[in-house]
C-alpha cells in the first residue's frame, strides 16, 4: 500500500501515465449515492498481499490500519490510515513517513464499498475502497478514471 499510495502522489506529478490505464469503471457521484458518515467495520480485521500486511481494528473515530512491508523489497515500509466516520462524510487520514499526511473525503457509498477524493494541484485524487468477501480490493485514479488498482487478501 506505501508504493501505492506513493503513486498516488505520481498521479497529481505525472497524470499523463493514466493514458495506458484499462479502460475505468464507472464512477458512482456523489449525488447519486447520499453520504451518511455510516459504520466501515467491514474493514477491520488483517488484510494481506505478497508484500505487505494491513492491520485494521475498529476505534471511537472509526477504524485504524496500520500497514508495514513484508517482503524483502518492502521491509520496513510503514503506513497509518485513520477513516473517520462520526461526520456527514467519512474522512480518510493517511500518513506515510516523509511525505506530509494526506486528508480524503467520503463522496460515495455502495454496501461494502466507498469512494474518497482529496483535492490537489492538478486536480482531485481519488481512492476507493471495495470489500467482497475474503478480498479488498483498493484502487487508485483521479476524477476520470482508476488508474491502478492493489488486492488484498484476508489473513
Amino acid at each position: 500500500m506505501l508504493a501505492f499510495l506513493v503513486s498516488l502522489f505520481t498521479l497529481v506529478v505525472a497524470p499523463t501515465g493514466l493514458v495506458a490505464a484499462p479502460a475505468p469503471a464507472p464512477i458512482v457521484s456523489a449525488a447519486a449515492t447520499p453520504v451518511t458518515g455510516g459504520q466501515l467495520d467491514w474493514l477491520g480485521g488483517t488484510w494481506k498481499t505478497d508484500a505487505l500486511e494491513m492491520t485494521c481494528e475498529q476505534t471511537k473515530l472509526g477504524v485504524s490500519c496500520s500497514e508495514e512491508g513484508t517482503s524483502a523489497a518492502m521491509k520496513g515500509a510503514k503506513a497509518e490510515l485513520a477513516f473517520e466516520t462520526g461526520g456527514e462524510k467519512a474522512q480518510l487520514r493517511v500518513a506515510v513517513p516523509s511525505i506530509p499526511p494526506s486528508t480524503f473525503t467520503e463522496v460515495a457509498r455502495a454496501g461494502q464499498s466507498v469512494t474518497f477524493e482529496m483535492p490537489t494541484k492538478m486536480g482531485i485524487a481519488r481512492l476507493r475502497f471495495t470489500r467482497s468477501g475474503d478480498a479488498l480490493k483498493v484502487e487508485r485514479g483521479d476524477r476520470e478514471r482508476w488508474a491502478t488498482s492493489m488486492e488484498y487478501r484476508r489473513g
